[in-house]
């Protein structure tokens, strides 16, 4: 009977122990009820004991550490060049605005000056035969009116002798005393009848001006101071063409125009 009492004594404390040892379900704190008397209030200048173990804090730092997601490091890398040549950028974009600024604006382009050979332009003098040849290529240059003027005059040709002659008197009595004089003194001459010259002496022609000019100044010498020289020759008509206000076009052309029909007789500029 003692031995059956000590068997039954043996298996409960087994029984408690077992139950001791088992794994309980953690508790839900936040479950729990919280009794009113158990609440207690600090005062406003309670400060936490110096000398209370701070173990927890060490142990809550590496868990936050640990918990929190680490940067990508290349990102990181990466964000902090930009954030190093961020600076360096907006210095240059400030350098290039300030050399924009600086550099000076455009000038404005000026109306070139008309050309000098564009403004006027003269072409002779020209024989009759070349002024009709140049004037045939005139319509070319689309002229306006008042653009085109033309100058004539009479030049002798040269190659021609020189005339010693002396102007006719009052009447024809006394230009023919004087011719008969003039013979007395060794001055041969006869009177001009058919010439534009009519009615003067004509004392002789030469081939040189200044046998001309040696016998002109005999005849002063002997008293006969009227005595003149002139070149004889063929006279024939010289023009001369004006082109005023041309434009470039126009000039371009008559200077081609030139170059075509008159090379040896080149364009002037007027003055």
């Amino acid at each position: 009977m003692k031995w059956f009492l000590a068997l039954v004594v043996v298996l409960n404390l087994l029984v408690a122990m077992y139950g001791s040892f088992k794994q309980r379900p953690p508790a839900d704190v936040r479950a729990q009820e919280v009794s009113p008397e158990l609440v207690k209030l600090l005062p406003a200048n309670w400060k936490p004991n110096a000398s209370a173990p701070a173990a927890s804090a060490p142990a809550a730092e590496p868990l936050r550490e640990s918990s929190a997601p680490k940067a990508d490091k290349p990102a990181a890398a990466k964000l902090k060049a930009q954030e190093a040549s961020a600076p360096k950028t907006a210095a240059a974009k400030a350098e290039v605005a300030k050399t924009e600024t600086a550099k000076p604006e455009p000038k404005a382009e000026t109306a070139k000056p008309a050309e000098a050979a564009a403004a006027c332009l003269q072409w002779g003098p020209l024989d009759d035969k070349l002024l009709a040849r140049v004037k045939g290529g005139v319509p070319q240059l689309k002229l306006k009116a008042g653009q085109l003027s033309e100058v004539s005059k009479e030049e002798t040709a040269g190659g021609g002798r020189f005339w010693v002659y002396y102007p006719p008197l009052a009447t024809q009595a006394e230009t023919s005393t004087l011719s008969s004089e003039l013979k007395g003194k060794g001055f041969d001459n006869y009177i001009v009848k058919n010439d534009d010259f009519k009615g003067h002496l004509s004392l002789g022609l030469f081939g040189k001006e200044d046998a001309a000019k040696g016998l002109a100044a005999r005849l002063k010498a002997a008293g006969y101071d009227k005595a003149l020289v002139q070149q004889k020759g063929q006279k024939a008509s010289k023009t001369t063409l004006s082109f005023k206000t041309l434009d470039a076009q126009q000039a371009d052309k008559l200077k081609g125009l030139q170059k075509r029909l008159t090379p040896g007789i080149g364009l002037k500029s007027c003055g």
